[in-house]
């Protein structure tokens, strides 16, 4: 019951005790008079009346002056105090009492609450840094895993058996943020990558559900490794193994398993790669049989006929140049095209010298059975190719064996901090032509980005090193030398990626959900929430006004997912009034070229799937959504949370429910006011402080948070 309810009551209560008491004792005395008396009474009535009348009245006056300093003065302040003492106990230690106009009693006692509060909070402080010290080992072993995740070269998704994403890293985010572009330039729709959601929404089900029915046998089988291995394609064409592997809980005296790994590795270039080479063999193979076949019907023509007569030799020599011609040019484009095939395996990476001249030596040994010695510093790394340094000096090798007969070759590696590190590659007691190395210099090796040739020179001087040629007094080429800059000790172990470094993206506390009850009875502190906030043309949604932004992050488990969020500019397709923008910021020259919100709307649905949705004055932005429902034929009927409503009953003594009044009460800091995505962070900040007070106040669940927030003055206002 209100307080102002309950203020008339009792002030009614007593005005009307005062006056029955009155009218009883005056019927009373009129009742014990005999007639002569009453007679004498009703003569003197019009002098008696005024007096005790206005008496009466003064009485009522002044009861009624001192019941209203009652409740001003103590009722609502003991209110306020109450609720203030609730805040400070459940959601913002920091906060503080501030009774204006009370009694000095009223004062004492909130000055009470203060020093209680400080000892609260000083002993909340303390108990933090006793939890903090014990969680130390568990918040490490957690940022290694987010470490090793985040670097890992491929995509890690963690789920449940129930198939809910527990884990993620950012190669992963990467892989399915192209499906997604893929998806909505062609008009379609997928669930998204996020904690807490199904990786159903985002994988086809049945290789996952049978990969997880062979784990579950295996297991029973008694077999300890176990992984199960397949190939999916993507929308946007992505072809990904993954790899899928079980994890186990212990339960009792057995272990059964509890979710399981999915491993993404996308193979989309090697298998490009691998079409190409075996198209490029088979074109060999094809293509020149041909030209082979009529080269050589012409050389048996002519050894078979000495005596042919000069036009028909001439003849023939033609065919055998435009033949040997065309040989030439498809030896050339299958070069071309095999450099591809080495542009798709290159990748620059660290590797030890000694390391390297191993992997090169017996490369060599192998393939042309020629002698390989190798000499190299141990501790030195370079940062090259690997697999096109062996490529390439195991083809300068073959080009010496074919055209010098070289029996041994000297791989030598030197290195300092001024001069970098050279490689010299030397053939002893024999010799070359610089034509020859020249030619090997500038095989077509790699492509660029741009899809350019890189010969093995260009791969180096892209390195900032050298190529230079060994020669003794006679011009006989007996060696290639091969710089590197200099290296840098404090990076050597750096190992350079294009994977952004950031935290994985965790909640394990969702291995511990089992089956979702029914949505109304969850408690609020187990569901999943989007927390979303626009900005508008104006203020009158029924009168035409559009959303021109739309902000939106998801929170599960009490925790803000700052990786997983909405902020989009909107194209009203109408003029934006200054006054708008001297609110939001929004220039109209930014709005221009964005997405309409018919191409933002189903997007938004998706990401709100499953979630309970939240804002602060949640009618005036669901009024938006709700005018897109013709036009766009999206419904959001996910149920809405009000922070201003909960405010509202949590709070009803306070003076102010706005959004700043409850991030000041709450001390939830505010940062980006009037932008989409700023206002929806504030008020998700919000709403976790205002669970526990939610709890304090016997509201647990989502139903119960409904029905409270239905009886709030606020909620008949209407857009």
């Amino acid at each position: 019951m209100k307080p102002s309810f309950k203020y008339w009551i009792f002030l009614g209560a007593i005005y009307f005790a005062i006056i029955s008491i009155m009218v009883a004792s005056a019927i009373g005395a009129w009742a014990s008079l005999n007639e002569a008396q009453k007679i004498a009474l009703g003569e003197m009535l019009d002098k008696l009346v005024p007096f005790p009348l206005l008496g009466t009245i003064t009485i009522l006056f002044v009861i009624g002056a001192l019941i209203n300093l009652l409740f001003n003065d103590y009722i609502i302040p003991i209110l306020k105090l109450a609720e203030s003492a609730r805040i400070i106990s459940s959601a913002n230690p920091e906060h503080r009492t501030q009774i204006k106009n009370a009694s000095k009693e009223i004062e004492y006692l909130s000055e009470i609450i203060n020093q209680s509060a400080d000892a609260f909070t000083e002993l909340q402080c303390d108990v933090a840094g006793k939890i903090a010290a014990a969680q130390a080992s568990l918040d490490e072993e957690r940022t290694r895993l987010a470490a090793l995740m985040s670097e890992l070269p491929h995509g890690v998704i963690v789920c449940n058996t129930d198939g809910q994403i527990l884990l993620y890293n950012q190669q992963a985010q990467k892989i399915f943020e192209e499906d997604q572009k893929t998806l909505v330039s062609d008009n379609k729709s997928q669930g998204i990558l996020g904690l807490g959601r199904s990786i159903f929404s985002i994988l086809e089900r049945d290789p996952i559900v049978h990969g997880l029915e062979m784990l579950h046998k295996c297991h029973e089988s008694g077999r300890t490794k176990m992984v199960n291995k397949s190939m999916i394609t993507l929308h946007s064409g992505l072809c990904l193994r993954v790899n899928m592997a079980p994890f186990f809980t212990e339960q009792g005296e057995t272990m059964t398993i509890s979710g399981f790994v999915l491993t993404l590795e996308d193979m989309t270039h090697q298998i490009e790669s691998d079409s190409r080479r075996d198209m490029l063999i088979q074109s060999l193979i094809d293509e020149q049989q041909k030209e082979l076949e009529d080269i050589r019907d012409a050389i048996t023509q002519i050894l078979a006929r000495p005596q042919l007569d000069p036009k028909e030799l001439h003849k023939y020599r033609k065919k055998i140049d435009q033949a040997s011609q065309s040989l030439q040019e498809k030896v050339a484009e299958a070069r071309e095209n095999y450099a591809l095939h080495l542009h798709a395996l290159s990748k620059n990476e660290n590797v030890l010298a000694n390391n390297l001249l191993e992997v090169i030596s017996k490369n060599i040994s192998e393939r042309f059975n020629i002698k390989v010695t190798s000499t190299a510093p141990k501790g030195i790394w370079l940062q090259l190719d690997s697999y096109s340094m062996v490529q390439t000096i195991s083809h300068l090798a073959g080009l010496l064996k074919t055209h010098a007969r070289v029996p041994e070759l000297l791989l030598t590696l030197t290195a300092s901090n001024q001069t970098g590190a050279e490689l010299v590659i030397s053939w002893p007691g024999t010799s070359t032509t610089k034509n020859l190395l020249e030619t090997w210099q500038k095989t077509p090796l790699i492509t660029d980005a741009n899809g350019k040739l890189l010969n093995f020179k260009d791969t180096i001087e892209n390195l900032s090193g050298t190529i230079s040629f060994i020669y003794d007094p006679d011009r006989q080429y007996t060696g290639v030398a091969i710089t590197f800059p200099p290296i840098d000790q404090n990076r050597r172990l750096a190992i350079q990626s294009e994977i952004e470094h950031r935290p994985v993206s965790y909640e394990f506390d969702l291995f511990n959900r089992g089956d979702w009850q029914e949505l109304e009875q969850t408690p609020l502190r187990k569901l999943t929430y989007v927390v979303f906030d626009t900005e508008t043309t104006g203020l009158s949604p029924s009168q035409g006004d559009e959303i021109i932004q739309l902000g939106a992050i998801r929170i599960v488990n009490g925790q803000l997912l700052y990786h997983e969020v909405i902020d989009q500019l909107v194209d009203p397709k109408r003029f934006v009034p200054q006054e708008s923008v001297a609110i939001h910021g929004i220039q109209p020259a930014l709005l221009q070229g964005q997405p309409t919100i018919d191409k933002v709307l189903p997007h938004f649905h998706t990401f709100v799937e499953n979630s309970v949705l939240v804002a602060h004055n949640a009618a005036f932005d669901m009024r938006f959504l709700q005018l897109q429902e013709e036009k766009t034929g999206i419904v959001f009927d996910n149920p809405v949370l009000d922070t201003l409503l909960l405010s509202s009953i949590l709070h009803p003594n306070q003076d102010s429910h706005s959004l700043d009044g409850l991030a000041e009460r709450l001390n939830v800091t505010i940062v980006g006011r009037h932008t989409a995505l700023g206002d929806a962070i504030v008020t998700g900040e919000i709403l976790i402080k205002l669970i526990p007070l939610l709890e304090a106040h016997g509201i647990y669940t989502l139903a119960d948070a409904l029905e409270a927030a239905a009886q709030s003055p606020f909620a008949k206002v209407a857009y």
